[in-house]
C-alpha cells in the first residue's frame, strides 16, 4: 500500500485499538480495586457488629443474674443494642448482593425483635417477676441474638462470593481485550506491508540479518552455532565450543541419554505453578510503548519491563535474515556479556525450542528442573513468515501457566510489528 493517507489511517487505527484495550483493562482494574475496598469495609462495619452482638449476650445474661442491679445493665444493654443498629443501618444495600442484603436485613430485625424482648425483661424485673424474665432472657432474647450473629456471619462471604464471580467473569475479557488489539495491529500490518521482494543473495544473509529490527546492538560475527543446551538460550552448556567448521552443521546433543532421563524425572516431579497471573494492566501500557518504539535503544529496557511481568530470569530475541535458517541474538536482558558472548548462533534445523518454534511457528513451552527454570519460546510472525523466536527463561514452575503463555504471545506479536516496519 502506497498510499500515504491510507498508511496513516491504518496506523492510527491500530494504535486506537491498543489505547482502546489498555482503557478497557484500566477501568476493569480500577472497578475491581473499588469493589475490594468496599467489601473491605463491610466486612469491618460487620465484624464490629457482631463483636457487639457477642457483648449483647453477656450484658443480657447479666441483667437476669441473682445479686445484680438492673440499673447497670438496662442502660448498658439499651447503648449496645443502639450501637449495633448505628452499625448496620448506614451500610449501603444498594452496593451488595441480594443474599448478603438479605443477610443484613435480616439481622437488622432480629436486633429490632431483641430489643423488644429486652424492654419485656426489664419491665418483670421492675414489677418482681425475675423468673419469668430469666426465661424471656434465655429463651426468646438469646433466639434473636443467634439469629442476628448468623446473619452477620453469613453476609460477608456472600458479598465475597459475588465478587469473586463478577473478577472470574471479566479477567477473560481482559485477555480478549488485549489480544483483539494485537490482532487489529497484525492485521494491520497485512495491509501495510509490500509484496515481498526477492530474497538476498546467500553471502548478504548476515547484514540482512543486522536490519530486520530497528537496533544499534551490533550483530554477532558468523561463528560456531552456541551449544545452549535444550532450550536454545539458557545456562545448559556442557563443553565449549569448537573451532568455527566451514559449513554450519545442525547440532547434536550435548548431554547422555542418561542424564536427558534423569532432567525428565526431575521435571515431572517439579510442582508447576500453573495459576500464575500476569498485570495485564501493565501488559497493555507495555504493548502501547512497544507501538511507540523508534529507536532500537529503547528495546532492551521493554524487554526489562517484559521480564518483570512474567517473572522472567532473562529475554533473549533471536532474529533470522530473510529466507535465512541461522538464528542470531539481536536483543536480550538479564545475561551478562560472558554470557551473551556464548549466544552466538543457532541453527533453525536443530531441535532446540528456539528453533523448533522458528521452523514450525508456534510456541514452544521447556519444563523446568529441579535446579533448572522453565522456558516460554514465541515465534516472531510477520506477514512474510516467521522471522524469529522470543525466548523466556521463567522462574518458578511458572512457564506451564496459560497466562503467562498467553501474554508471552502478544508480547512477540508486538515485536513483529518492529520487525515488520523496517521492511516497509
Amino acid at each position: 500500500m502506497k498510499n500515504r493517507f491510507m498508511r496513516t489511517a491504518l496506523v492510527v487505527l491500530a494504535l486506537a485499538g491498543q489505547v482502546a484495550a489498555g482503557v478497557f483493562v484500566h477501568r476493569v482494574e480500577r472497578q475491581r480495586e473499588a469493589a475490594r475496598a468496599s467489601l473491605a469495609a463491610f466486612a469491618r462495619d460487620v465484624g464490629r457488629a457482631q463483636a457487639i452482638v457477642g457483648d449483647l449476650r453477656g450484658a443480657q445474661t447479666g441483667l437476669v443474674a441473682t445479686g445484680q442491679d438492673p440499673s447497670f445493665w438496662v442502660p448498658k444493654i439499651a447503648g449496645l443494642t443502639s450501637d449495633a443498629s448505628a452499625a448496620l443501618e448506614p451500610l449501603d444495600r444498594g452496593q451488595l448482593t441480594t443474599d448478603a442484603a438479605q443477610d443484613l436485613a435480616a439481622a437488622i430485625g432480629a436486633l429490632a425483635d431483641f430489643a423488644r424482648t429486652s424492654d419485656q425483661v426489664r419491665d418483670l424485673l421492675a414489677t418482681g417477676q425475675p423468673l419469668t424474665a430469666s426465661s424471656i432472657a434465655f429463651g426468646d432474647a438469646a433466639r434473636h441474638l443467634s439469629q442476628a450473629a448468623g446473619a452477620l456471619a453469613a453476609a460477608v462471604p456472600s458479598q465475597s462470593r459475588a465478587l469473586a464471580g463478577e473478577e472470574a467473569r471479566t479477567r477473560p475479557l481482559e485477555v480478549f481485550a488485549l489480544a483483539g488489539a494485537a490482532l487489529l495491529a497484525a492485521a494491520a500490518l497485512l495491509l501495510l506491508l509490500p509484496r515481498a521482494a526477492q530474497a538476498p543473495a546467500a553471502a548478504a544473509e548476515t547484514e540482512a540479518a543486522a536490519a530486520t529490527v530497528p537496533l544499534s546492538l551490533a550483530t554477532p560475527p558468523p561463528a560456531d552455532l552456541g551449544a545452549l543446551g535444550r532450550t536454545g538460550f539458557d545456562l545448559d552448556i556442557r563443553r565449549v565450543p569448537v573451532a568455527a567448521p566451514t559449513e554450519l552443521p545442525p547440532e547434536t546433543p550435548h548431554e547422555s541419554e542418561e542424564a536427558i532421563v534423569e532432567d525428565l524425572q526431575r521435571e515431572s516431579q517439579l510442582p508447576l505453578n500453573t495459576e500464575a497471573q500476569v498485570d495485564l494492566t501493565a501488559v497493555a501500557r507495555l504493548c502501547c510503548d512497544l507501538a511507540q518504539v523508534n529507536d532500537g535503544s529503547q528495546l532492551p529496557a521493554l524487554l526489562g519491563r517484559a521480564a518483570e511481568l512474567l517473572d522472567a530470569a532473562g529475554i533473549v530475541l533471536w532474529m533470522a535474515a530473510p529466507q535465512g535458517t541461522v538464528l542470531r541474538p539481536a536483543a536480550s536482558v538479564g545475561y551478562s556479556d560472558h554470557t551473551l558472548g556464548r549466544m552466538k548462533a543457532l541453527s533453525g534445523r536443530s531441535d532446540n525450542a528456539v528453533s523448533v518454534a522458528f521452523r514450525q511457528g508456534r510456541m514452544e513451552v521447556v519444563h523446568g528442573g529441579k535446579d533448572r527454570n522453565g522456558a516460554v519460546v514465541a515465534p516472531v510472525v510477520t506477514a512474510g513468515g516467521c522471522t524469529g523466536a522470543m525466548a523466556v527463561e521463567i522462574r518458578h514452575g511458572a512457564e506451564a501457566s496459560a497466562s503467562v503463555q498467553a501474554v508471552a504471545t502478544i508480547i512477540a506479536a508486538q515485536l513483529a510489528t518492529l520487525v515488520a516496519e523496517t521492511t516497509t
